[in-house]
Formats: structure tokens, C-alpha cells, sequence
């Protein structure tokens, strides 16, 4: 993170608009220029995904399916969970964007009760889809999430235990500073341990707003990630107060409100680099 222009992006699903026209205008007039793309694989058609990324100049760095659940109580096998992750790594190909995330393994494991038997579950599945992304030449990337969005691995050291125990050589790993304020104990050990596995780190506030809408200290923040040695994005994931994750911004007030957060936290970020 030493480049006078800063690698931030946006990850998609924030904004709520599944009108790819209309959702990659918004995000360019918001001052954006990269995106980790939220959409499910089955809806979307990637050549489309592809020219209009194009024609909004916005660099699709990463591919984060919104499908990642099974679709019924018969597919929470290690198979299924497998089949649709393959699919997943294709439609990341076929948009070129050369990472896929896959902490929605863990949904596959929810009717697992042991917390040793799912993590076994997770960590097979990430050993044998990193066979498939080598194949493919795409990397993985796990993030550890708070225990109220996803059922397991919320912790830099589950992260690290994965990425041990599966021997996944296309697998990097992912922080989000509101996850790590529910789950860690503290905010700068967790990115001490990632280190230079961390292929990206997502910003949003203690209440889930843009920068200085909580109490985190992003200055702080800043200062680890460097002490790390870190070059990669930065991706912001905001959500109003009103709003819980994946209820979307309702109205024209709201909206304006979502892109004024984003807006202001570029500003605040680019100050931090530079200062």
C-alpha cells in the first residue's frame, strides 16, 4: 500500500441493484474503479458482466456468488458442495476475474453439529476445490465472518488452521474490520497472524456504516497493514443503520444517504494513505 493512489474497491451487493447497467453506473459515478462482484452465477450472463464492466472501466478483482447455500436439504453433501463451487470457479473464469470466495462453504455444514466434523468438511472442500483452481489458474480466498451471518470459521486462526490443514496452494485469506470487532479480541493481532496471506481486507465501521460512522480506528488499521506488508485492495462493504446485511437500501433518501458513506470514506481513506 505504498502507491500514491490507493487499491479500493467495492463489493457489489451493497448497493442493491441487481440491474447490472444500473449497478455498475451507480458504482462508477460513486468513485470507484474495482469491484469484488456479488451475483448469482445461475442469473447473470458473463459476457454481459464482462462488457459492461468494461464499459464502466471497473476492474472486476474478485467473484463472490450471492447462490453459495445448497438448494435443498439433499445436497449437504461434500459432493454437492464440491459440484457447485466448480461451477462457481467457471463463471469467475468466464467474467475474468481471477479470485472466488468461499466462505459459503460453511453454510453446507449447518446440519452438522460438531464443530470438528464441520471444519473437517470445510477444510476437505477447500483442499479439493484447490485442485479445480489450480487446474483453472484462479485463486480462493476464505474470510472469516461473525458468528450471526455464517455458521463456522470466524477467526484469523480458523482461517490459518484451513489453509494448514487443506495444503491449498491457490488459497489466500480475508480480514473485514466489522467481523473482527464481534469475533477477535483485539483489531491488529488478527492481521498480524494473516500476514502475507491476506489477499484483501474489507472496511466497514463497529455498526457496519463507512468510516467514522463507528468507533474503529482506522488510522490504526492503516498503520498494521502496512507493518505487514500489504498491497492488496482494500474493499468497502457498507450498510446503513437501518439496514441489516443483505436488506438493501429502500429508497431514493437511503441511497443517497449509502453513497454519501461511500463517498465520504474514499476521502477519509485516501487521507489516511496519505498522511
Amino acid at each position: 500500500m505504498t502507491n500514491n493512489k490507493p487499491k479500493v474497491g467495492v463489493i457489489t451487493w451493497t448497493y442493491g441493484i441487481k440491474d447490472l447497467e444500473t449497478l455498475f453506473s451507480s458504482i462508477k459515478s460513486t468513485g470507484f474503479e474495482a469491484i469484488q462482484f456479488s451475483g448469482d452465477h445461475k442469473f447473470y450472463d458473463p459476457v454481459t458482466v464482462v462488457t459492461l464492466a468494461k464499459k464502466y472501466e471497473l476492474d472486476i478483482r474478485v467473484y463472490d456468488p450471492m447462490n453459495y447455500k445448497p438448494c435443498n436439504e439433499e445436497q449437504f453433501t461434500l459432493k454437492d458442495c464440491v459440484s457447485h463451487y466448480q461451477e462457481i470457479i467457471a463463471f469467475a473464469v468466464a467474467i475474468g476475474a481471477p479470485v472466488v470466495t468461499l466462505q459459503g462453504i460453511s453454510y453446507w455444514t449447518k446440519e452438522i453439529g460438531n464443530y470438528e466434523k464441520a471444519m473437517d468438511f470445510i477444510i476437505e472442500a477447500v483442499r479439493q476445490l484447490d485442485l479445480i483452481a489450480q487446474n483453472e489458474q484462479i485463486t480462493l480466498s476464505y474470510e472469516a465472518c461473525n458468528h450471526y451471518e455464517l455458521p463456522w470459521v470466524q477467526t484469523a486462526e480458523e482461517l490459518l488452521r484451513i489453509y494448514r490443514e487443506s495444503k491449498a496452494k491457490n488459497l489466500l485469506l480475508v480480514l473485514d474490520s466489522f467481523h473482527m470487532n464481534i469475533c477477535e479480541s483485539d483489531m491488529h493481532s488478527p492481521l498480524l497472524k494473516i500476514g502475507d496471506l491476506l489477499h484483501s481486507y474489507h472496511i466497514s465501521d463497529s455498526g457496519r456504516g463507512g468510516i467514522g460512522t463507528g468507533h474503529i480506528d482506522y488510522t490504526e488499521q492503516y498503520r498494521t497493514l502496512k507493518e505487514i506488508g500489504f498491497e492488496g485492495y482494500v474493499f468497502f462493504e457498507f450498510v446503513l443503520p437501518e439496514i441489516r446485511p443483505y436488506k438493501y437500501p429502500m429508497n431514493k433518501e437511503q441511497m443517497q444517504e449509502f453513497l454519501g458513506q461511500c463517498r465520504r470514506s474514499l476521502t477519509l481513506w485516501t487521507s489516511i494513505i496519505k498522511n
